[in-house]
């Protein structure tokens, strides 16, 4: 929509967010889609996460932690590693285990990008398993989802794609069934672009209970003054059309002429439409 204009900014002076070294993606050490700082909270997303003595992959490993264990960044970053296909900087510690409050560091790329709580106390942690190239300007993160009940006992994971395009926010919702039959809950992963040019990425993944299944996903575009392009999808709790089909409206805006001060757009609008089945969705074909 037009208001997408207003709010793409132009970065012009400042460090990029992050850089891509021969075959691996570096992101920036203060700021990157994790965008911890001291003294917040961080859940941890791998399987099993080392804490070592010092921050660096050479020193001393002193302990061990499991996805959802809960630990709290005391330091800046450290200069960092790359591990599985890309770099992250180090971070120092505290955390309780077994009644023992223990302190050692940890890299950045085994925390999660965010954690919902649903009303029964489960949680469902997101965040990146690896990085894989695609081409030298696309960077395709396997990136999980993990549900944990409310004893901390594993429930479920999933896996999707995401193409990597030069994001530096990374946010979460979690939301109801939206009317979709057979849904517990869905988390909304948002990876925003705050730079024109650079997509606001949405990706939603429902909960039926027993297993994770993809949605459709959307994004946002703009470069000032010149272009936007924007999704938004409607759940059937939203459009009250008492179906399950889950539409996506899209409107594409180029401008006219690019050196007005209000510039006038060339605007197309379309529509999608995806039914749901119970436990997957079907995009539906549209007429020409």
């Amino acid at each position: 929509m037009r208001k997408l204009i207003g709010y793409c900014l132009v970065i012009l002076f400042v460090e990029p967010i992050y850089t891509k070294a021969q075959e691996n993606l570096k992101f920036d050490d203060n700021f990157n889609l994790w965008n911890v700082r001291a003294g917040q909270q961080a859940t941890v997303f791998a399987a099993k996460a080392y804490v070592r003595k010092q921050p660096n992959l050479k020193a001393a490993m002193v302990d061990s932690l499991s996805v959802g264990n809960v630990v709290t960044i005391t330091s800046p970053p450290f200069k960092g590693n790359t591990i599985k296909n890309f770099y992250a900087p180090w971070h120092e510690i505290t955390y309780t285990k077994d009644g023992i409050k223990k302190t050692g560091f940890i890299w950045l790329g085994l925390l999660a990008l965010g954690k919902q709580s649903a009303s029964d106390g489960s949680q469902y942690i997101y965040g990146f398993e690896r990085l894989t190239e695609i081409s030298d300007e696309q960077n395709h993160f396997s990136t999980g989802v993990k549900i944990l009940d409310a004893n901390g006992d594993f429930l479920a994971e999933h896996t999707y794609p995401f193409t990597y395009s030069g994001q530096t926010f990374a946010q979460s919702k979690l939301l109801p069934a939206m009317g979709l039959q057979n849904v517990k809950q869905i988390l909304r992963m948002e990876f925003l672009g705050e730079a024109c040019g650079i997509p606001s990425e949405y990706y939603y993944m429902a909960w039926t209970g027993k297993q994770l299944i993809d949605l459709p996903s959307r994004y946002s575009v703009a470069d000032a003054g010149i272009y936007y392009y924007d999704e938004k999808m409607l759940f059937p709790s939203e459009h009250g059309k008492n179906n399950q089909t889950i539409y996506k409206y899209i409107e594409e805006g180029e401008a006219l002429d690019e050196n007005a001060k209000n510039p006038n757009f060339k605007i197309t609008k379309k529509q999608e439409e995806f039914q749901w089945r119970g436990t997957s969705f079907q995009k539906v074909p549209t007429s020409n």
